[in-house]
């Protein structure tokens, strides 16, 4: 292996912001992805096939699904890459102990990493990042990670996936829920400035209304830059969970009904924030 190297798998909205983060005068980064440019970052070198990266020290992957990662991470078996794979992405945590069970038979380590902050603090290095696997992985990992934003070894391999759907889960729903309260306190002739106002000095106040309503939600500028479809996912993920452990309760399929429904509705492309509209249309 090369220490000197990391590779850096999907460079889409997410990972064209990280993966500058980790080069320095000592790390080269390697990335990954067809449809991403050669010119996307000039500190990362561009590579067309996985197998360049069969020598790095690490590789990072931020991919659409986990179905996308144990692809390429059975790839990474058949080029021989022996060192740490960190899966950077929202993938089913059930599906990422199974996949930790087929790494187990090889000499890849492995864990699961996601992160939530949206694409400004992946920017800026500033994310929350849920790590799961074993504490000597995780060591290793928090040297490349810690570049990236504040990292929480939350439990065993898998912990991170179910905590960052968790996290999405109690998201969406404070995000639903501030919507119909916003929308409500308009027609009872409440300025949408006085409902923040009054919302962020009492105890209904969330990550909705602290950071969403002013800039993305009351303009119906929804361009917060986190899609829709990203959250539905996340949220089917945690209702699995809940199901499975009999923890679900009337919230859980109507929650999971509302962004199903806003998503046909809005489209594939929208944005988390255009939610607003689902619940409460731009009037005609």
């Amino acid at each position: 292996m090369d220490s000197t190297q990391i590779g850096f798998i999907g460079l889409g909205a997410m990972g064209s912001v990280m993966a500058p983060l980790l080069a320095d005068s000592s790390v080269e980064v390697l990335g990954l992805d067809p449809a991403a440019t050669a010119s996307s970052s000039s500190q990362i070198r561009m590579v067309n096939n996985i197998s360049a990266l069969s020598n790095c020290a690490a590789i990072i992957l931020m991919l659409p699904d986990g179905r996308v990662v144990e692809t390429v991470a059975l790839q990474l078996v058949d080029i021989g890459f022996a060192g740490l794979l960190i899966d950077m992405s929202s993938s089913h945590p059930v599906g990422t102990t199974a996949l930790g069970g087929q790494l187990a038979q090889t000499s890849m380590q492995f864990v699961d990493a996601p992160v939530s902050g949206g694409v400004k603090k992946a920017g800026n290095g500033t994310l929350m990042i849920m790590a799961g696997g074993t504490a000597d992985d995780i060591a290793t990992a928090t040297d490349y990670l810690s570049k990236l934003g504040t990292v929480i070894h939350v439990g065993p391999l898998g912990a991170g996936h179910a905590m960052k759907a968790l996290n999405n889960y109690v998201s969406a729903a404070g995000l639903a829920a501030s919507m119909q309260a916003l929308a409500t306190a308009q027609q009872f002739g409440i300025s949408p400035d006085n409902f923040v106002d009054v919302i962020n000095g009492a105890t209904g106040r969330n990550n909705t209304t602290e950071v969403k309503m002013r800039p993305f939600i009351i303009p119906r500028d929804y361009v917060s830059g986190f899609a829709l479809k990203l959250m539905a996912k996340d949220v089917g993920i945690a209702s699995d969970l809940m199901i499975r452990n009999g923890l679900d309760t009337a919230i859980t399929p109507a929650l999971n009904s509302l962004l199903a429904d806003a998503l046909e509705t809005l489209g594939e492309d929208a944005d988390h924030t255009a939610l607003y509209e689902a619940i409460f249309p731009t009037p005609r």
